[in-house]
């Protein structure tokens, strides 16, 4: 969980780093790992899950104490089971949809840039762009 948080956290201050100078575009080197991290959050919740379970009860998986005596009495196999398969559900559903929604923005590929209209046509008129003069009135 903490490995997957500071990965997480070094791409995000490269990628700002690499933003403020105008670079995150121009290095496939950057953009590879940064497009193929999306999973390391769903992976960081859950390793945080398992790990908050087992120190729910160290006495237990260390030995200490029973499984037995630490069982909630109440608690059933059906309850568990569905509780269980709700958070599957759930889960993959959240997955499943991050995958969607990162294909898709993968597929669609970046917003394209802004039109440079270039140099200007006329070396007499500096200020003139390729199509006309900008405050050039429309032809009636």
């Amino acid at each position: 969980m903490v490995g997957c948080g500071v990965l997480m956290l070094l791409l995000a201050w490269l990628g700002a780093w690499r933003s403020l100078r105008g670079t995150v575009e121009r290095g496939r080197w950057f953009l590879w790992p940064l497009a193929t991290s999306f999973p390391l959050p769903f992976v960081a919740i859950l390793a945080g899950w398992y790990t908050a379970e087992v120190g729910r009860q160290p006495w237990v998986v260390y030995g200490q104490l029973r499984t037995a005596d630490a069982l909630t009495p109440f608690l059933t196999e059906p309850p568990v089971l569905g509780s269980l398969l709700l958070f599957a559900a759930v889960y993959a559903l959240i997955f499943l949809f991050g995958l969607y929604y990162i294909f898709g923005q993968l597929i669609r590929g970046p917003e394209p840039l802004p039109f440079d209209p270039g140099p200007a046509t006329n070396p007499m008129r500096p200020l003139a762009m390729p199509g006309g003069s900008p405050t050039a009135r429309p032809a009636e």
